[in-house]
């Protein structure tokens, strides 16, 4: 340990930094002289000058190859550091170096995603302004960094490891679903393919099938859908829409088991919402397909007799909006397109021949339907608006 006072420290680090800025060769034997000692004091005990080597380790990291890994090591020990305000220098260190060395991107945003775990709500500020940075260096990257974070792991985990896991990766959403939104939105994934959105997409896309509702609900209302990338005539909103009907069907497997006379739609309806969210709230893919999975799945007498009074009420309800949605002019091909086009799928995922058949199946469904409707036998149950309009659809249809 040095003896010598704090004083006499600093001014000596001092004048070896004003030398070494004045020597015209970058790897000089000060220069490296001066690397080295910022590495030493980055273990000193005085935090002014830890805080010296943070914003100088800078300056010669590149310049020494052979030092690199001692002084990225330096830097994350200041980012362990006791002292806040040590720590806080260490964040914005990490990014020198990335902007210094590109090589060190990847291994520095995942030291920043960890440090997301930060118990003080201060420094996950800076830490979140650090990665939101990185994003801005090399986007792919760092989102192939990030999406490896959301994704859960194939190999099983303990229980410790499990809790861990599962907190880094809410807080990692809460990340995408926030601070990093606008640059998302703005430069990053604004543009389906590019290589951060498609980094991006099909990491979120794997995490669908693999999380629980509610983060899929995170995953799919607050940054999926938010996505430039998502607008029609982008094929993406149509491809979210068919994971999330996926999903639907497998969870209706387990509502619905074979063999059990009564069922529910506990998972499915989950699934069902945030394709409903899609497909109809926000358009981002065509409804067709969304009304073609409950014709297909929900809409039997046999499948409808299996459920409560409120699923059915559910199913007729939704039935109808979706209905509604898909009947919209905007959302129809004209009657007078080409014959050639008439199977031709557009960006938001319509084909008119499909659209033709659905309508034609819709009065069939609405009987069943409305048959269901007339036997609840609970007044709080019966949608009387979804029924209207059922009714208003099918004199229309035919």
């Amino acid at each position: 340990m040095d003896s010598r006072s704090l004083a006499e420290q600093e001014k000596d680090i001092r004048d070896l930094l004003r030398r070494a800025e004045r020597t015209p060769v970058k790897t000089s034997a000060l220069r490296k002289d001066t690397l080295k000692r910022l590495i030493d004091l980055a273990h000193s005990p005085h935090p002014s000058l830890k805080v010296i080597v943070a914003t100088n380790l800078k300056y010669f990291i590149k310049d020494f190859p052979e030092l690199e890994d001692d002084a990225i090591n330096a830097v994350y020990d200041l980012c362990e550091d006791p002292v806040s305000s040590v720590r806080i220098k260490g964040y914005a260190a990490i990014v020198d170096v990335s902007r210094e060395q590109q090589k060190w991107v990847k291994r520095n945003a995942d030291v920043l995603v960890q440090l997301l775990q930060s118990d003080e709500p201060e420094e996950v500020t800076f830490v979140k302004r650090a990665l939101t940075q990185h994003l801005d260096m090399d986007p792919a990257v760092t989102l192939g960094v990030i999406c490896d974070q959301v994704v859960p792991p194939d190999e099983p985990l303990d229980e410790e490891e499990q809790a861990i896991r599962d907190r880094l990766r809410s807080l990692v959403l809460a990340f995408l679903s926030g601070e990093a939104k606008r640059s998302l939105v703005e430069r990053h994934a604004s543009s389906p393919g590019n290589a951060a959105e498609q980094i991006l997409v099909s990491g979120l896309f794997k995490a669908i099938s693999k999380l629980p509702p509610s983060e899929v609900e995170v995953i799919v209302k607050d940054i999926l859908a938010v996505l430039p990338s998502f607008r029609p005539p982008s094929t993406r909103g149509q491809e979210l829409l068919d994971l999330l009907l996926s999903q639907a069907r497998a969870a209706l497997k387990a509502d619905l088991p074979s063999g059990v006379e009564k069922g529910s739609l506990e998972s499915s309806r989950y699934y069902l919402e945030l394709a409903s969210f899609v497909a109809v709230d926000r358009r981002l893919a065509h409804p067709s397909q969304l009304l073609r999975f409950y014709y297909t799945n929900l809409t039997t007498k046999l499948v409808l007799s299996r459920l409560s009074e409120e699923d059915q009420a559910y199913v007729i309800c939704r039935v109808a909006d979706v209905f509604v949605a898909s009947d919209e002019p905007s959302a129809r091909a004209p009657p007078t397109a080409p014959a050639a086009e008439t199977a031709r799928r557009t960006g938001n995922g319509l084909d008119v021949a499909e659209d033709s058949a659905l309508r034609k199946q819709f009065p069939d469904v609405c009987v069943v339907l409305l048959q269901i409707f007339a036997d609840l036998k609970s007044a709080d149950h019966r949608p009387w608006g979804a029924c209207y309009t059922l009714l208003q659809g099918y004199v229309r249809v035919r």
